[in-house]
């Protein structure tokens, strides 16, 4: 920086040099040739001819002089200009290069006084920020007596610049109103004053303000001095405030991502990591710059075992480069060997609509893994325990119940009816969480077969047809004949608990429709209400453990709020997807896909895949009272 300073010294040195070169050269032709043309109207001149020469030269000095003072204040502006180059190229800190630009400026125009004001944008208000002043005990007294002043309007000559946001200039300070700063500069001395605007963009952000003790006129010269000044700070002042902005935006951005407990990882578009903080790098076990370059994906799984090594297939190595968002659950292994189970979210980084990298985050959540398992061991250890007497106290209210029915009295009998009621819920919800607790802890593997979904259909059906009979509402299933390999308990299990669900929440003298649909990779079961229907919030969540649309479900409709739950699992142990859905009038549809290969179907018997399927239903269900609802459904499923 010293060194780039001296070049650009001795390069403005030289460029005075020649200016004040071609000056002199100009100022003797321009006296030159003035005195040439008073030589040629001089005979036509009514004077002596013994002071014709004289005149010449009088009149070309005074041009000369005239020249010479135009150039010279040009000069002055040029040299300003080149020293407040100089300044902002060498200067680091704004406050230093400010001073340093007032000084030239007040040593090059003859200012005694110059003082910086600033605009507080925040209390909408001018306030006094930094000045310069000659060595004399009158400059010295203004800039002590501005220290700490604030101008909230068009007070002043600094106020004014500020609302007015043009220059201002004061020959003689007694033409100004009275007023405090003004009574104060005369005062000390003071006769002529300045102030203009220092913008950035269209916008006044400071005011510069300038006072001397002779009276000092303006001038476009002069002024244009000014302006260039104010011009400079002005652009300084934008560049030292986008930098110390984004300086601030950096350390911040840097104090989120070190204090914050999920490894982060910046992922370029070629899979390879290019930042990562040191949550990351803790979690990893290795330094942070260790990890910057290297593929993420190598970094992540390259250290499995043998029996662990992901392929092609993997998720993450799947989502890397790609400007979709993934997440999900995974296993991390460290350089040494070692490994832990995280929650990663791979989310892309899209500038102006184009894929540019990705951000990784992962936490590590073993913790949360062994909470898991011991409130699940916990879960199931209460339930055994409690199965048992609770088995007996069910047994006994039986028993007592038929062998006293005839000798108790009403209030007697309703104890005993609440008894039996309570005493069969919890035995319900005491097999739901066993039944769960076996299918997460993967103890009992299913075991599958060739089955026919629309037999496992049926068999739903049949069992809950008295319910569904005694509740109102009718049941009717398409005839699609499909075989999966898949357990059968488990599936009537299924179909069970959503029929079961479906006839709870549909009014009386409604109907409930269970449609399959065949796709290339697998088969799409639809059971169809018209109930009251799922809020959109809850699609998801109704699928958690005691989770339910309303608390009072579980004492109006009865269940234990796990049979979803149930549900979810054993069509993920099938590798399948179970969801929920809004009916666009009214109602839910619950739907189960199950990935297979399908026996093709008889010839003949299905024309197309969906067209077929919709003809057999609507004619087996001709002239039947429920065809029209069940056409508008068919067209929903479809």
């Amino acid at each position: 920086m010293v060194g780039q300073s001296q070049m650009m010294g001795t390069t403005s040195g030289a460029q005075l040099e020649t200016r004040r070169l071609l000056n002199l050269i100009l100022l003797f032709l321009v006296g030159l040739v003035w005195a040439v043309v008073l030589r040629i109207w001089a005979p036509r001149l009514a004077v002596d001819p013994r002071v014709q020469p004289l005149l010449i030269f009088v009149a070309g000095a005074s041009a000369a002089v005239l020249v010479l003072r135009l150039m010279a204040q040009r000069e002055r502006r040029v040299a300003l200009q080149l020293v407040v180059s100089e300044i902002v190229g060498e200067s680091s800190s704004p406050e230093i290069a400010t001073m340093r630009m007032l000084e030239a400026l007040c040593v090059s125009q003859g200012w005694d006084a110059a003082l910086r004001w600033e605009v507080n944008e925040e209390e909408n208000r001018l306030e006094f920020c930094s000045a310069w002043a000659a060595p004399g005990r009158r400059a010295e007294t203004i800039f002590q007596e501005s220290v700490g002043l604030t101008f909230s309007g068009a007070v002043d000559l600094p106020g004014r610049v500020w609302q007015e946001g043009r220059p201002i200039w004061i020959t003689d300070l007694t033409s100004l109103p009275l007023s405090p700063r003004a009574q104060a500069a005369r005062r000390h001395g003071m006769v002529s004053g300045c102030a203009i605007p220092v913008r950035v963009g269209n916008k006044v952000v400071g005011v510069l303000e300038f006072y001397c003790h002779f009276c000092l006129r303006e001038n476009r010269e002069a002024m244009a001095a000014v302006e260039t000044v104010a011009s400079s700070l002005g652009q300084m002042l934008a560049r030292s405030w986008e930098r110390d902005r984004s300086e601030k935006l950096y350390r911040q951005q840097e104090i989120l991502l070190d204090s914050v407990a999920d490894g982060i990882c910046g992922v370029d578009s070629h899979g390879l990591v290019s930042f990562a903080n040191p949550a990351a790098a803790r979690l990893l076990g290795a330094p942070a710059p260790s990890l910057i370059g290297k593929p993420v994906h190598v970094l992540l799984h390259g250290s499995a075992t043998s029996n662990a090594q992901c392929g092609e297939d993997c998720a993450l190595l799947c989502a890397i480069g790609r400007p979709t968002a993934t997440s999900g659950e995974d296993t991390i292994f460290r350089s040494d060997g070692s490994s832990f189970p995280v929650e990663y979210a791979l989310t892309p980084i899209l500038d102006q609509e184009r894929f540019s990298a990705s951000v990784l985050s992962f936490r590590d959540i073993s913790h949360r893994n062994a909470l898991d398992r011991l409130k699940n061991e916990f879960i199931s250890t209460v339930s055994h325990e409690l199965r048992t007497p609770l088995t007996s106290i069910r047994g006994a209210l039986g028993l007592l119940s038929l062998d006293i029915q005839s000798r108790m009295s009403e209030k007697t009998a309703n104890l005993f009816r609440i008894a039996l009621a309570n005493s069969d819920r919890l035995m319900s919800l005491i097999n739901d969480i066993l039944d769960l607790e076996r299918l997460q802890s993967g103890l009992e593997p299913l075991a599958f077969q060739p089955v026919q979904l629309a037999e496992i259909v049926r068999l739903a059906i049949d069992g809950m047809r008295p319910v569904a009979d005694a509740a109102g509402v009718e049941l009717i299933h398409d005839a699609t004949e499909v075989e999966i390999a898949a357990n059968p308990e488990r599936l009537v299990q299924v179909v069970t608990n959503l029929l079961s669900n479906a006839v709870k929440f549909s009014p009386p003298n409604s109907t409930i429709f269970i449609m399959l649909r065949t796709e290339s990779n697998g088969v799409t079961l639809s059971i169809i209400d018209h109930g009251r229907g799922i809020p959109a919030d809850k699609l998801e969540s109704i699928f958690g453990r005691f989770q339910q649309v309303d608390a009072s479900d579980s004492r109006q409709k009865g269940g234990t709020g796990l049979g979803l739950a149930i549900c979810r699992n054993i069509v993920q142990q099938h590798a399948g997807r179970i969801w929920a859905e809004r009916n666009p009038v009214c109602g839910s549809t619950f739907r189960v896909f199950l990935p297979y290969n399908p026996v093709p179907p008889e010839t003949g018997r299905h024309a197309s895949e969906n067209g077929a399927n919709r003809g057999d239903v609507l004619a087996a269900y001709a002239g039947h009272e429920s065809r029209p609802q069940l056409e508008q459904t068919l067209n929903l499923v479809n």
